[in-house]
């Protein structure tokens, strides 16, 4: 049988916890899957441990030097097979079922549009406390809500049709950060969309941010890439500023977290004079769970 769908799990000196993720996507049941690991030059080599290395579905490819996680996912849709990517981070896990259900939601809407990505929810965890909630986020084909937001949820919940990848292109390299966000900005200006299973399909860990420097020097990237009067890619204005504002958001919490306050105050001040509104983001991203 034909593979169904490509499991891209990039990994950089996570082998316990990548191990934990392949072993998460093992466990989906009612799809005929690969699962593709792209180890990104770690210093202390990924291996697969005796339980996986005779697993035929499971390929693992050697990435070097390192060159980030953009990158490392390059490497594995370009090695993928399957019709479908399924992307999974080396410290996220899926839950059961999550592919199955996401999968039949996902050829379903191809045969209306062929560029649909379907996320899950998710159960975000937090990795100081261990606390966790659940969000669901909106599902959308508006071109304006893709330049104002991350909101479609984390990578480790995309299930994306490989000829998404041929008609936009990969994920821009050079990007530190953000990378999900140029990525479906370019699928929306494609005439793509994100439709949603409103079920948490992965439990997500976050807590480690960026410094301000890092940010910046992406954020420096996409403003040249998507909003200077040079830039290769061009948005009507009230997007461009829907883009700007957001990207004051990210930097105004970079600031915040890191203790600088002023420049907390500067960027976010920025970003309401660029869109006024009455909350931080610039909309509701988050439905309630079913």
């Amino acid at each position: 049988m034909d593979k169904q769908v490509s499991i891209v799990i990039p990994v950089y000196q996570r082998q316990d916890s990548g191990e934990a993720a392949v072993d998460s996507a093992l466990a989906q049941s009612g799809v005929s899957f690969e699962i593709i690991i792209v180890d990104d030059g770690s210093p202390d080599p990924f291996v697969l441990p005796l339980r996986m290395a005779g697993d035929e579905r499971i390929r693992l490819i050697r990435q070097e030097p390192n060159a980030g996680a953009a990158a490392a996912r390059n490497r594995g849709v370009r090695a993928a097979t399957a019709p479908w990517i399924a992307l999974l981070d080396s410290d996220d896990l899926w839950l059961p079922g999550k592919l199955a259900a996401q999968l039949t939601l996902a050829e379903r809407e191809a045969t209306r549009n062929p560029l649909t990505c379907v996320m899950t929810g998710f159960m975000q965890v937090e990795m100081a406390t261990g606390a966790s909630r659940e969000r669901v986020p909106i599902e959308s084909e508006d071109l304006a809500d893709f330049a104002s937001a991350c909101w479609f949820g984390p990578g480790s919940t995309a299930l994306i049709p490989r000829i998404a990848f041929e008609r936009v292109g990969f994920f821009y390299e050079t990007l530190e950060r953000l990378e999900y966000l140029d990525w479906f900005l370019r699928l929306a200006r494609a005439g793509g969309c994100v439709r949603v299973l409103p079920l948490s399909g992965a439990r997500v860990q976050v807590g480690g941010r960026p410094s301000p420097e890092r940010l910046d020097r992406t954020i420096t990237r996409l403003e040249a890439k998507w909003l200077a009067p040079e830039a290769r890619e061009r948005l009507e204005p009230q997007l461009r500023r829907n883009l700007a504002a957001y990207l004051s958001v990210e930097r105004a919490s970079t600031r915040y977290f890191s203790g600088r306050y002023a420049g907390f105050a500067l960027a976010l001040a920025k970003s309401f004079l660029l869109k006024p509104r009455l909350g931080l983001h610039l909309r509701d991203w988050w439905r309630k769970p079913n």
